[in-house]
């Protein structure tokens, strides 16, 4: 095996002490232009590679913040890639601890303390606020993100859940409706509840109940089943509200192979904003969430709280930062019927 090149190598090359070396890739402000071009051109000449976990054990820093989220999911992707992107430029990198089930929550929580991180996301609606507060006692720069229960327990990052869905509900009795049901994924989950607490009460200024259907999950396949027992029932409501845009597409695509037609015969909306949303097959109507805004105040939170801005710090003389930024609907065809809905009073 080829012998790993180190900074005494350079040195030699170089001509230089291996502390020069070191303050020409750490501090390279404190280096003359003549040396640093010496360090540079011996590194260049022997593919020479700082070590950043060498460097990390002298300044206490590995520019690394985790992250913890979901291991499914089309909107829990499009976080990752976000995130990754946003720390890049920001000279930090992201490492992602993920899970499939709620029950692997607290492993992968035990298995971040194994690690030199300088801060940790928290990005899933599944981990629940006793092990919020735990992880926030490490001491470690912790964020939730997209998490409402979060807030008043450690700083926060959210889409305005509630708003987002009661605007998505102004929008259906908009478009007629007078009869609603609201497909949910997990009741347990505080973005669920919070979200249908919104079109709740939302509909019932406007005389219209909003029964729960829980489909289990967030996923396509879950809304997919949930189609399955809409379609069951008596009377077909005039509109359906889905708490997120997968588990939708599953729900328009389960109504219409058994023969409903959206947006014919029932209205239909989702919340999150995916790309494929906008996919002609689809063309959803939904509150997007700027997943990019929402990530880019995370990192920053997160940042900030490792370098020591006290404005981002949970203690006792000051509350968690809870940010919350509106989302915006975007309609489709879904809510646009050729002709009008059925039970239209």
């Amino acid at each position: 095996m080829p012998r790993r090149v180190t900074s005494v190598d350079v040195a030699a090359e170089a001509g230089v002490s291996q502390a020069t070396v070191a303050r020409t890739f750490s501090s390279p402000e404190h280096v003359s232009p003549a040396t640093r071009a010496k360090v540079e051109a011996a590194a260049e000449t022997l593919g020479y590679v700082p070590n950043a976990i060498a460097r990390s054990l002298k300044s206490q820093r590995t520019n690394i913040v985790g992250a913890v989220v979901p291991a499914t999911g089309e909107f829990w992707q499009s976080v990752i890639s976000a995130f990754s992107a946003q720390l890049a430029a920001r000279g930090e990198q992201l490492l992602l601890f993920s899970f499939s089930d709620a029950d692997d929550v607290d492993a992968v929580l035990a298995s971040v303390a194994q690690y030199r991180v300088d801060g940790l996301v928290l990005a899933s609606a599944r981990i629940g606020s006793g092990q919020l507060v735990r992880m926030e006692r490490t001491g470690l720069p912790l964020v939730a993100f997209n998490q409402p229960a979060a807030a008043g327990i450690v700083p926060s990052v959210s889409v305005d859940n509630e708003s987002g869905m009661r605007d998505l509900a102004e929008h259906v009795i908009g478009r007629g409706a007078r009869t609603v049901q609201y497909v949910g994924g997990i009741s347990s989950a505080s973005t669920d509840q919070i979200r249908y607490r919104g079109a709740a009460r939302a509909l019932g200024e406007h005389g219209v109940a909003c029964p729960y259907i829980a489909a289990g999950g967030f996923a396509y396949d879950d809304g997919y089943k949930a189609a399955a027992r809409i379609a069951q029932a008596d009377d077909l409501p005039d509109a359906v509200m889905v708490a997120g845009d997968e588990l939708a597409f599953g729900v328009l695509d389960g109504l219409e192979s058994g023969g409903i037609r959206v947006p014919d015969d029932l209205i239909l909306t989702g919340f999150d904003g995916l790309p494929q949303a906008s996919w002609a097959g689809y063309d959803l109507t939904t509150l997007v969430q700027s997943t990019d805004v929402l990530v880019e105040k995370a990192v920053k939170l997160t940042l900030d709280r490792r370098d020591g801005d006290q404005t981002a710090r949970s203690d006792d003389t000051s509350a968690p930062a809870d940010v919350v930024v509106p989302g915006t609907i975007r309609i489709g065809k879904t809510t646009t019927p050729t002709q009008t809905p059925r039970n239209d009073g």
